[in-house]
C-alpha cells in the first residue's frame, strides 16, 4: 500500500514543481513587460494566484504526510512512554476528521460557485475552489495511511 502512496505524493512533488514554474513565469513576464516595456499582462497575478492555492494544498497535504507540519511536542513530552502512541493516533484521527470535512465543506463550496468565472482570465472558477476538496481528500488518505500500521498492530 506505501508503494501507493510513495507514487502519488510523487506525481504531488512533479505537480507543485510544473505550477512553480509556471507561476514563476508568469510573473517574471509581468515584471520584465511593466517595467521594461511599460506594458502590463492583466491575467498574470490570476494565473499566481491559482497556482499559490495549489500549491499551498499539495505541499501541506505532504507535510501531513511526513509529519513536518506544525505540532506541540511538548504535550508528548510530559506524557509517559507508552501514551505516545494513543496520542499520535488520536491526533491523527483529528487531523482525518479535518481532512473529511474540508472535503465535505469544499465540495458543497465548489457547487454552490458553480459556473463562475475568475476575473481576467476567465477560466472556469472551479479550478480554484477545487483546491478545498482536493486538500481535504488528500489529508484524509495520507492520514489513513498514517493509520494503516497502528491498524495491522491490533490484528496481530
Amino acid at each position: 500500500m506505501r508503494r501507493y502512496f510513495d507514487a502519488i505524493e510523487s506525481v504531488l512533488k512533479l505537480a507543485v514543481v510544473v505550477i512553480v514554474i509556471l507561476m514563476l513565469a508568469s510573473l517574471s513576464a509581468q515584471v520584465v513587460l511593466r517595467y521594461v516595456f511599460g506594458q502590463s499582462l492583466s491575467w498574470s497575478e490570476e494565473l499566481a494566484l491559482l497556482g499559490f492555492a495549489w500549491v499551498v494544498v499539495i505541499t501541506t497535504a505532504i507535510g501531513v504526510r511526513r509529519l513536518s507540519h506544525a505540532r506541540m511536542d511538548l504535550v508528548f513530552n510530559i506524557l509517559p512512554k507508552t501514551m505516545h502512541r494513543l496520542a499520535e493516533v488520536v491526533i491523527t484521527l483529528m487531523i482525518m476528521a479535518l481532512g473529511a470535512f474540508m472535503a465535505y465543506a469544499g465540495w458543497g463550496y465548489l457547487m454552490e460557485t458553480s459556473g463562475s468565472t475568475s476575473a481576467a482570465i476567465g477560466f472556469p472558477i472551479e479550478f480554484l475552489y477545487a483546491s478545498a476538496p482536493a486538500f481535504g481528500v488528500l489529508v484524509a488518505l495520507f492520514s489513513l495511511e498514517r493509520l494503516l500500521p497502528w491498524a495491522e498492530s491490533l490484528n496481530e
